[in-house]
């Protein structure tokens, strides 16, 4: 994944203190995982249709997705308080 677009906008965590990223990320990691983790369990039990394989597959995708965008702004936030 590439943000090279997105370097030339403001980072969404600019204006708030390290304390308010921590915050944030807390937020925006909780949901993923743990939607993550309910499907990991699903998947490992058998506890599914076997049609619904395809959609748990698309929803952990979806979360590895958000996961990963998280990720990419946490390096670009960090680059960019190394470099004020």
């Amino acid at each position: 994944m590439s943000d090279s677009n997105a370097s030339h906008e403001p980072h969404p965590w600019a204006d708030k203190t390290p304390d308010d990223v921590l915050q944030a990320l807390v937020y925006e990691l909780y949901a993923p995982v743990s939607a993550i983790g309910d499907e990991l369990d699903r998947l490992s039990t058998g506890a599914f249709e076997a049609a619904d394989r395809t959609t748990l597959l698309a929803q952990m995708r979806e979360g590895v997705d958000h996961l990963s965008r998280l990720v990419v702004l946490l390096k670009r936030y960090a680059a960019e308080r190394q470099q004020s």
